[in-house]
């Protein structure tokens, strides 16, 4: 018997955080081109750690909705 779950998808075993990596990338994309047009890129002093801020958050959220 396995401590740790494990979900099976077409035969391959996965992680339940891989699920939620891929949650929470496709909420930051959305995110991210909602926020790309509003010019809010423009007031941030460095936009790859913006990202990166932004997508640990949004992976947060995700974890916390997952548990």
């Amino acid at each position: 018997m396995n401590a740790l779950p494990v979900v099976v998808v077409f035969g391959m075993s996965f992680p339940p955080i891989f699920f939620e990596i891929i949650v929470s990338l496709m909420v930051f994309w959305l995110v991210r081109r909602l926020l790309t047009p509003t010019g809010i890129y423009d007031l941030v002093w460095h936009p790859a750690l913006f990202n990166t801020a932004l997508y640990c958050c949004l992976f947060y959220l995700v974890s916390r909705l997952f548990v």
